[in-house]
């Protein structure tokens, strides 16, 4: 018989409905008396009709509630505030300056004009020790740095580095402040750095831009010719005139110097690596000038369409036809590489755990490393892998 399965189902769904939603059960407890009463066969579809538009309304009201609960969340998370970087700004201003420099050039009727550019430099000694970008000063007549106070101090050049896009120079001053250099290598993918800069020789304290390491180690290509590498990528707009600025991390530490922006892409800055800054910055103060190792070989590029000449010229390169890397042209007797076992023919394609394929990406490496250290050289004796540890030295003249 039809009632009493409807009732066996009708105490099933009392029985659920009793232990999940305490509304529906006492409206179903109403309507089951109801039918109980009636014993009517077209109320039993009108029963189900209400069982099923019941647990449709509970089911949107709990949509509701968890909507109404995840924009509450949003709300919350849309109220949190970044962080002030002004005490980290403030802390580093000091140790930021502008460089003004005066050329002499010759215009269409060979007439004198004296033309200016600006650029930045950074702070490193208390004795008025500044880095700058070589590019900045490579032309100058006259040299001119503003501190932070006003003040202008005409500046010398101790000593450049232009393979490296590096100058230091100096102004007769003392008890400045400098600015710190970063003493590790934690520097990420992703981390937050700070530029600072004279952009287009604005007055009224350096320029400031935020941006986040956007890639390291950085092989580029200037409009020069010149090739530099391990620099920082970054998306902190590096404007005309911040040249030689500081990037810095959000402690206030110098990580690089701003050096190069790509002008055919937005968003692309670069800064050499404070460890090469130091490098250098070290060689020019002891030395006036940056002291490179000597390895006592000569060098020349591989490449595919360079293996078949270099064949033709006796070296075993026939087969190499899909690797890109330096040729060993020849060896110097009771060299350092001679004293290794670097061979003419060999070919290098590594220097530590990173690829080189240019002579100028392979010295811009090498020169990275002080006189002392031991580096390791991987590459090619005819086709078969071969590996040198080779100590860094001066030449004795």
């Amino acid at each position: 018989m039809i009632i009493p399965k409807f009732l066996l189902l009708s105490n099933r769904i009392y029985n659920y409905i009793y232990k999940n939603n305490y509304k529906i059960f006492s409206i179903f407890y109403s309507i089951q008396n109801f039918i109980k009463i009636t014993m009517l066969k077209n109320y039993f579809y009108i029963f189900l009709i209400t069982i099923f538009t019941l647990i449709l309304v509970n089911c949107s009201s709990k949509e509701v509630e968890n909507e109404e609960i995840l924009s509450t969340e949003i709300i919350e998370e849309e109220t949190i505030i970044l962080p002030s970087l002004n005490k980290v700004i403030t802390k580093i201003s000091p140790s930021v300056v502008a460089i003004n420099i005066s050329t002499i050039e010759r215009d269409f009727f060979l007439r004198q004009r004296t033309q200016t550019a600006d650029g930045s430099g950074v702070i490193i000694t208390e004795d008025g020790f500044i880095v700058t970008n070589d590019h900045v000063i490579s032309k100058a007549n006259t040299i001119s740095v503003t501190l932070q106070n006003g003040n202008i101090y005409e500046a010398s050049v101790v000593g450049k580095f232009p393979s490296s896009d590096i100058a230091l120079l100096k102004i007769p001053i003392n008890d400045l402040q400098p600015l710190s250099f970063s003493e590790d290598n934690s520097l990420k993918t992703g981390d937050w750095v700070i530029a600072l800069g004279n952009a287009f020789g604005l007055e009224g304290g350096p320029t400031v831009t935020l941006g986040i390491v956007s890639a390291l180690n950085r092989s580029i290509k200037t409009e020069s010719g010149m090739i530099l590498t391990d620099m920082i990528q970054t998306d902190a707009a590096i404007n005309q005139g911040n040249s030689g600025g500081p990037l810095v991390n959000l402690r206030g530490e110098l990580v690089g110097l701003n050096t190069i922006l790509l002008s055919r892409a937005e968003g692309i800055g670069f800064a050499i690596s404070s460890y090469l800054v130091k490098r250098y910055t070290d060689d020019l103060m002891k030395f006036g000038e940056v002291i490179v190792p000597w390895l006592g070989m000569e060098l020349g590029t591989l490449t595919k369409e360079q293996a078949k000449t270099y064949c033709e010229w006796g070296y075993k390169t026939c087969e190499y036809k899909t690797i890109d890397g330096i040729l060993i042209m020849e060896v110097e007797e009771n060299s350092p590489s001679f004293e290794t076992g670097i061979k003419a023919g060999d070919i290098i394609t590594h220097v530590e755990s990173e690829p080189v394929k240019s002579t100028r990406e392979f010295y811009s490496r090498l020169w990275s490393y002080k006189l002392g250290s031991s580096i390791n050289l991987k590459g090619k004796r005819q086709k078969k892998d071969v590996s040198f540890n080779i100590k860094l030295i001066k030449r004795n003249d």
